[in-house]
């Protein structure tokens, strides 16, 4: 199974369009988002997407984060998690977080195949132990090129995807 991982969208609504066309062409069934959604109405459009998605809040995320504390924003789609969160496909446990000195030690504890985290921006990967590290890069562009990892769990390998 692939699956796609995006973090720090900052409410770029135009690149995060392209990003979902990508992710229904393929057709994958499940987005892990690692923070940073920043804005209530990216919050609203990734809410009515088709895929079953997970979000790991980030620290731009604080208005999300209120509003749904609050009962004010529910969400129909999006799986919440306020500083990690852990699951299970085909098989392959997953850990996904925003920050990326927690998402490190997350990794090294092994007790999980794979850990994604964003914040920096940056897309990189790296095994420690037997964990796969990897951050998707960032949607908004705005240290580079807006990017995002498709990861087949199966391969436990990451491709990225340049949006433009």
């Amino acid at each position: 199974m692939k699956i796609a991982v995006i973090s720090d969208i900052h409410g770029n609504l135009a690149y995060l369009a392209r990003a979902k066309k990508i992710i229904e062409e393929k057709k994958l069934k499940i987005v892990i988002i690692c923070g940073d959604v920043q804005d209530i109405e990216a919050f609203k459009e990734i809410d009515t997407w088709k895929q079953k998605v997970y979000l790991s809040l980030g620290n731009a995320d604080y208005e999300i984060r209120y509003k749904l504390d609050s009962g004010v924003l529910i969400s129909e789609n999006i799986e919440v998690f306020l500083d990690y969160g852990v699951i299970n496909i085909d098989g392959a446990k997953i850990a996904f977080c925003h920050y990326p000195s927690f998402a490190k030690k997350l990794a090294e504890d092994e007790r999980y195949d794979v850990v994604f985290y964003g914040h920096n921006h940056k897309p990189w990967e790296e095994k420690i132990g037997k964990t796969v590290l990897l951050n998707p890069g960032e949607i908004q562009a705005r240290d580079g090129r807006p990017t995002f990892a498709i990861y087949d769990i199966d391969k436990m390998k990451a491709e990225l995807i340049v949006l433009v």
